[in-house]
């Protein structure tokens, strides 16, 4: 059974995932998980059907490459690597600099750049399990090796979700979620503290 979406959750093809806020593929699939940190964190990957529908929602897969992934018989391995990529991935958005986390998220870009082939309609990757982690991958080394956008990190609580800030002016992966919810928070502190003066 599949559970209702929530605020930050969409439906997409029957599955739960996260709504896309952060602006960009590598930092959508860091935020298939809610409330970095956390001891119970919300998790959106759940299958690697979860994994290919968000590929596809991201476009970085084809609704064709989909419909081809769905025929294929799936290699839990892929999930297991992706949530690792995924970690490791959040915490060099949040931290660029070499060291384990660095190594594994380049690891697997390289892999994608390898994996691609050049056709007259631009550079593909191969049709099996891999193809979403290893477009997710692309995706990430694209976004790391390209010019600074900043990337933020939600303060809202139990979220932590990342998102790109080009202005330098957002705070919150979402004003009517995360930031409602803190101006809530603070007005009720301050309706507790009023009435206990």
């Amino acid at each position: 059974m599949v559970s209702p979406p929530t605020s930050y959750s969409r439906l997409v093809d029957g599955l739960e995932l996260p709504l896309p806020l952060a602006g960009h593929p590598a930092l959508e699939l860091c935020n298939t998980r809610a409330g970095w940190g956390e001891p119970e964190p919300k998790e959106y990957l759940g299958s690697t059907e979860h994994l290919a529908v968000l590929a596809r929602a991201c476009g970085l897969v084809s609704q064709a490459e989909l419909d081809g992934l769905r025929g294929l018989e799936a290699e839990p391995d892929v999930l297991r690597r992706t949530l690792a990529f995924r970690e490791a991935l959040y915490e060099v958005c949040l931290d660029p600099r070499p060291g384990p986390a660095w190594d594994a998220v380049a690891a697997e870009a390289e892999r994608a750049a390898c994996a691609a082939s050049l056709r007259p309609d631009g550079w593909a990757l191969p049709l099996d399990p891999e193809l979403p982690l290893l477009a997710f991958a692309r995706a990430a080394g694209e976004l790391l090796a390209s010019p600074h956008v900043p990337i933020r990190r939600c303060p809202g609580h139990g979220c932590g979700w990342l998102f790109l800030d080009p202005r330098g002016r957002r705070r919150w992966c979402t004003m009517a979620t995360c930031g409602n919810r803190a101006k809530a928070r603070r007005h009720a502190a301050r309706a507790r503290s009023s009435r206990g003066a």
